[in-house]
């Protein structure tokens, strides 16, 4: 089994084993079991996929099944929200007004304001294909054999962020009644990044951010295994870091902790092993 498989592996058993000792309703309950199950019984599976398809493919599909599993994982984790922890929420809010002050007091309509919150909000679009992107830039300098040293960075740093969840039962600012008014001005690109999030996102905030976590992990990952193609990605990853503060996806304090993150899991992975 590859590292990242095991990683997957052991991350869906914990969901399971924690669905018992949650406060959930049963159907949720259910869900998280049958959803783990699933996942642990594919893992199983692609063990002996070189068994049905010659090594190439059997790769290939490896490859790419963390990709799927991540997806499912955010899902899943998002089942264990219950309630917001208010008494957490205002700490984080709190923080935020101590680094970003009143956030009407930075908003502008002018033409340079609104250019670059475009490109901010641009940047945070894009944490969506980053992931895919970066094992596909492997892939393109025919560098595929790295894939799970790629995936170990990126789970480990994704899925740190997710195992909190059920215990730092946030709201992301952007649904607050009060602090939540994005600092930049509206673009049409915010309008589509709030689509998305309307119909694609859990609801519920992750602390640390598991956006910045895990593009910053990407960027790690490919910064040590193809330089020029990290140092892209960084910048689109800090420009993610920077979106999901000022456009109140995130706190400040959750983009602070998930670039912590993903850098002490980084390090360790490269120290260590």
């Amino acid at each position: 089994m590859r590292t990242a498989e095991l990683i997957n592996f052991i991350f869906f058993l914990f969901l399971i084993a924690l669905a018992w000792q949650r406060p959930m309703g049963h159907a949720r309950r259910v869900k998280v079991m049958t959803v783990g199950v699933a996942a642990i019984v594919l893992l199983l599976s692609v063990q002996f996929i070189n068994l049905l398809l010659s090594p190439l493919p059997s790769s290939v599909i490896r490859d790419w099944l963390p990709a799927l599993l991540m997806l499912v994982a955010y899902r899943t984790a998002g089942m264990f929200f219950t309630a917001p922890d208010e008494k957490l929420q205002n700490r984080l809010m709190l923080f935020d007004r101590k680094v970003l002050g009143q956030p009407k007091e930075h908003r502008s309509s002018s033409g340079l304001l609104r250019w670059i919150a475009a490109c901010i909000e641009l940047a945070y679009l894009l944490c969506y294909p980053l992931v895919p992107f970066g094992l596909g830039a492997l892939y393109l300098a025919h560098m595929g054999r790295y894939a799970d040293e790629f995936w170990t960075i990126v789970l480990l740093s994704a899925y740190l962020c997710y195992v909190a969840l059920p215990f730092a039962q946030t709201l992301p600012p952007r649904m607050l009644t009060s602090g939540g008014e994005p600092i930049l001005p509206a673009t049409k690109i915010r309008e589509l990044n709030l689509w998305i999030l309307r119909y694609g996102s859990i609801h519920a905030n992750t602390f640390p951010s598991a956006h910045v976590a895990t593009a910053l992990s990407v960027s790690a990952a490919l910064l040590y295994l193809l330089p020029l193609a990290g140092i892209g990605f960084l910048f689109i990853s800090l420009g993610i870091a920077i979106g999901v503060v000022l456009g109140r996806y995130h706190y400040a304090a959750d983009a602070l902790t998930g670039a912590a993150l993903a850098i002490a899991v980084f390090l360790t992975r490269i120290i260590c092993f």
